[in-house]
């Protein structure tokens, strides 16, 4: 049941980090309509902090550096908007934070991956507000084709030094293959990551964007926006990703384990 859509789910239940932040660097402005499980993660005085995503009505899933050291009462997620606002109406709190077991900043953010139980259950539309596709446990995107196509999508800043988007944009990648992902970051990147940038540098995620998704075929979320080389897509460095196949079991088990 994991192979297609999480509301099934939901029914039976230099080099350094993007963080804290995340436009993406030359993308375009978008609709909710088109990503309705993007939810953007929110500080206590409502400005926006990271991307995140709607895996069911209780739960977001987002990058664990975006709320390591942080409470639950300190955020919150505003949802079903193409544009953000501290005074929007369109928001939930957190009730919960569930941080990867073995998240480490101090090696290249490995099991950079955090859950998010809500106070109240999101009621879907299907139209702005929707839970994203997650994939097959352990499935590589070898499987389809290298160098396939993805994309992502937030309101990160549209360069380092720039501005948060208050629009929601998106831009067109490629998603990498882990042995061309490793090369391009000499070694740093392991298989539990996953790389999306572009050959020629420009374009992708920067600070702000981060525990956002990287999305396969308009609606399967293969990666969270983990970390970047500064200056953001700096040549040849395609941003890195946490790849969520590898971490399936690993939200199964601690939504099951709530329900």
């Amino acid at each position: 049941m994991w192979t297609r859509f999480v509301v099934i789910f939901a029914v039976l239940l230099g080099t350094v980090s993007c963080y804290p932040q995340g436009r993406v660097v030359n993308g375009t402005s978008t609709s909710i309509e088109n990503y309705p499980f993007m939810v953007s993660l929110r500080g206590s005085t409502g400005s926006h902090s990271c991307g995140s995503t709607i895996i069911a009505p209780r739960w977001i899933l987002s990058a664990a550096h975006c709320v390591n050291g942080r409470t639950a009462s300190q955020i919150s997620i505003q949802f079903a908007s193409t544009e953000i606002s501290a005074s929007s109406a369109n928001v939930a709190k957190v009730k919960r934070i569930i941080m990867h077991e073995g998240y480490s900043p101090n090696d290249a953010y490995a099991n950079d991956i955090a859950l998010l139980e809500l106070s109240g259950q999101l009621v879907f539309n299907y139209k702005t507000l929707a839970p994203v596709t997650l994939p097959e446990q352990d499935f590589e995107i070898a499987q389809v084709a290298e160098g396939e196509p993805g994309i992502l999508a937030g309101w990160g800043l549209n360069e380092t030094g720039g501005s948060i988007q208050t629009v929601i944009q998106e831009v067109d990648l490629k998603i990498y293959s882990d042995a061309e992902c490793t090369e391009r970051h000499n070694g740093r990147t392991t298989t539990d990551h996953i790389c999306g940038g572009v050959d020629e540098g420009g374009k992708g995620q920067c600070s702000g964007d981060s525990g956002g998704p990287l999305v396969y075929d308009g609606h399967i979320q293969l990666g969270i926006v983990s970390w970047s080389i500064k200056p953001c897509t700096v040549y040849p460095y395609p941003g890195v990703y946490t790849k969520v196949s590898h971490y399936i079991n690993w939200i199964k088990e601690n939504i099951e384990a709530d329900a």
